[in-house]
């Protein structure tokens, strides 16, 4: 009887023992399964605020259709989005055409993308920058002198309602660019019809600029 008890007292010892490690096991368990919940939370977020890159194959009065390089298709909407060329250029959704190349950063759900912001490149285009002396202005179009190293050539360059204009380093307007100026011009060169689409024109009249 003695022993009975012993081993009775033993064994309630052991339980004891054995029931907070068995709780602290499924106390890590726990823990462990929520790092997992939270990983796979951050890996669906990460997704937020992403780029995307491909050309715009459609467009939508919200938006457009991206195809990436490895044929996946998105739905881009601009709602809330600031959309540029390169140089900071503003644009509207109208000034996006299909083949552009664009990079979009947002928000994606499913194959939706909220766009934040569009970088758009024309097809066809790069960007191109040149300065020099100019010889003639007639309408939207500029005929710039240009100089490197000694070899003079003539660079076509288009304005639009787009273009922005600084003048010594203060706004400017199409105005400002006369026979005689001097202009450094940065924009979009159209392969296509060998003319510089000006995104920034600066007019340089002080000396030493």
């Amino acid at each position: 009887m003695n022993n009975l008890r012993k081993y009775a007292a033993i064994g309630a010892v052991a339980l004891t023992t054995i029931l907070p490690f068995a709780a602290s096991a499924h106390s890590d368990d726990s823990n462990k399964s929520e790092k997992r919940e939270e990983k796979r939370e951050h890996k669906s977020q990460s997704y937020e605020h992403k780029a995307f890159t491909g050309t715009v194959t459609a467009l939508s009065t919200t938006g457009f259709t991206l195809t990436s390089a490895n044929g996946i298709v998105y739905t881009v909407t601009i709602a809330n989005a600031q959309m540029k060329h390169p140089f900071d250029g503003s644009i509207v959704l109208a000034d996006i055409k299909v083949n552009d190349k664009v990079v979009v950063k947002g928000t994606l759900t499913g194959t939706t993308i909220a766009a934040k912001t569009v970088l758009d490149m024309p097809a066809n285009t790069h960007i191109a920058k040149a300065k020099g002396l100019v010889t003639a202005v007639t309408g939207n179009t500029v005929t710039l002198q240009t100089n490197h190293d000694g070899v003079i050539s003539n660079v076509t360059v288009k304005t639009d309602t787009n273009t922005q204009y600084t003048k010594d380093g203060q706004t400017g307007t199409s105005a400002d660019v006369k026979v005689g100026s001097r202009i450094n011009v940065k924009g979009l060169w159209d392969e296509t019809l060998n003319v510089l689409n000006a995104i920034k024109i600066s007019i340089k009249t002080m000396i030493n600029q």
